[in-house]
């Protein structure tokens, strides 16, 4: 594992370059393109179906710690247990009846916070389907004194921790709205599923990207994983949350200084026809794999701290309701 406070700039090993695709994942991510389009899986699907696949494939071999593999192995087993049978007869609720429902056993089930949207075929990945009506975005905190020791076997432990933390809350969640007779369908990381996360949470009031590329939320900044569960149970949408995060991130630094590869740009650059932070991924994948997951971006991150991020979000509220 390298150490990222070292003085020489990292230096990818060659048995790791050698596993790289002849097609950029910048590229394959959309770097560039003026015209909207679908995301194309490029990490963390089935590795057979990536450009990065072998790439994919050595990190779960050679750069996972074994508390993380752990946690993943109990994750997997939790997976492979069936999902409850569907009530034979559907709840008959108002669609805000449903969403507060659905909200007050989601927190009862493991997740720490909710949020609820409909679902934008725009967040499904190419090649994939998602047929249903709504998406609940499930967060789940991570504890900032893991994470701020990235890249580390301590921090590692700890995300994949919460991403079987999150899987649960998804999987308890589909299974509580089968039981009251709506289909749903489960997923949490770390491997990628049919849609895109990141932009469901936006619209479904979880926050703000940021510079890193990870959201940054009111409560927990950017210390937490995702998780969600589709399904057609009708509800009620819930909406943005911008408290100025991202004009925050415009002028702050950390991330980009911090990172050992420079792969954080100071400014937003066009992916796939929006204009939007984006992580080099040619850049950051070398460090992620051969470093236990990286994260350094995340775990250094002002918001991130424990406690900050209610401060700063409400400091940062009143600061833009006086300028109105």
């Amino acid at each position: 594992m390298t150490d990222p406070s070292q003085d020489a700039p990292f230096r990818a090993r060659q048995e790791v370059l050698n596993l790289l695709p002849e097609r950029s994942g910048n590229h394959i991510n959309g770097l560039g393109e003026a015209e909207k389009r679908n995301a194309s899986p490029v990490m963390w699907h089935d590795p057979d179906i990536l450009a990065h696949g072998d790439l994919q494939n050595w990190f779960f071999a050679n750069g996972t710690a074994p508390g993380a593999n752990m946690h993943r192995a109990a994750n997997q087993e939790f997976m492979s247990k069936p999902m409850p049978d569907l009530a034979s007869e559907a709840a008959d609720w108002t669609p805000d009846a449903a969403a507060a429902k659905v909200k007050a056993a989601a927190l009862e089930l493991e997740s720490d916070i909710v949020g609820i949207v409909r679902l934008n075929q725009d967040w499904v990945f190419d090649g994939y389907e998602a047929n249903y009506q709504w998406i609940i975005v499930l967060g789940v905190a991570m504890d900032w004194d893991c994470l701020k020791t990235a890249p580390s076997e301590k921090s590692q432990t700890e995300v994949q921790n919460q991403y079987g933390r999150g899987t649960r809350a998804a999987y308890k969640l589909a299974g509580w709205l089968r039981g009251h007779g709506w289909d749903a369908h489960p997923h949490g990381g770390p491997i990628a599923g049919p849609v895109l996360m990141i932009p469901a949470a936006i619209e479904a009031g979880f926050g703000e990207l940021g510079k890193h590329g990870s959201l940054i939320n009111r409560q927990f900044g950017s210390s937490f994983r995702l998780a969600c569960v589709m399904t057609d149970l009708p509800l009620v949408a819930e909406a943005p949350d911008a408290f100025g995060a991202d004009d925050f991130c415009a002028s702050c630094q950390v991330c980009t200084k911090v990172c050992p590869v420079d792969a954080i740009k100071p400014m937003k650059q066009t992916v796939r026809g929006e204009d939007k932070w984006y992580v080099d991924f040619d850049e950051c994948i070398l460090y992620f794999v051969e470093n236990r997951g990286c994260g350094i971006c995340i775990g250094q991150c002002p918001w991130s701290r424990t406690g900050t991020a209610p401060k700063l979000a409400a400091k940062l509220t009143r600061r833009a309701e006086a300028k109105i």
